[in-house]
């Protein structure tokens, strides 16, 4: 049986090309505030979102995905990055886009198996975290964007989620 679903999963992986397009994502988020939810109540440190207020802490953000759809509803698979000054961080991610107009909004969802590069050593963990990400774009022309939303960090044992809100710019780049 475990044949068959190998079987499976490497025909899928090789037939995406023919029913999907390559997109590549590439931002810049800039975070303005941080906080956690623990049970029903949310907490934030006014020192931390002062931080974020005063200071300008821009982080890369590249994202490499198979796009479903080209009408106003799209979906995708595939691989999320933050690199921070010293180090970058990767996982696989899965999008579902909508547009309203000229604004998009897109829900994101990644974890479970994470990739880093820091100062020379590379490496990779997984463990069972989540992280979801909700953002509100108004676009202009086909491949630029300006807008906001919050990533989260999710462990699902558990009742905490910790979140980061931010606002950004991001070129989406469709290959054909």
């Amino acid at each position: 049986m475990k044949r068959c679903y190998t079987f499976l999963g490497v025909l899928l992986v090789f037939s995406m090309p023919i029913f999907a397009q390559i997109r590549l994502d590439l931002g810049i988020e800039i975070p303005r505030g941080a906080g956690a939810v623990q049970g029903n109540e949310l907490l934030s440190d006014p020192n931390v979102n002062d931080f974020f207020t005063k200071y300008i802490f821009p982080v890369p953000e590249a994202g490499l995905y198979y796009q479903f759809g080209q009408g106003a509803l799209r979906a995708g698979v595939g691989l999320r990055m933050f690199s921070f000054i010293v180090a970058s961080l990767f996982w696989p991610n899965a999008y579902l886009e909508a547009d309203l107009g000229r604004l998009t909004t897109a829900f994101q969802l990644g974890g479970g198996f994470f990739g880093y590069y820091a100062l020379g050593q590379t490496g990779s963990e997984s463990g069972k975290v989540l992280i979801p990400d909700l953002s509100l774009w108004f676009r202009f022309g086909n491949s630029f964007r300006l807008g906001g939303g919050a990533i989260g960090i999710m462990v699902p044992e558990s009742t905490n989620m910790g979140f980061l809100y931010y606002i950004g710019g991001k070129f989406n780049i469709l290959f054909k």
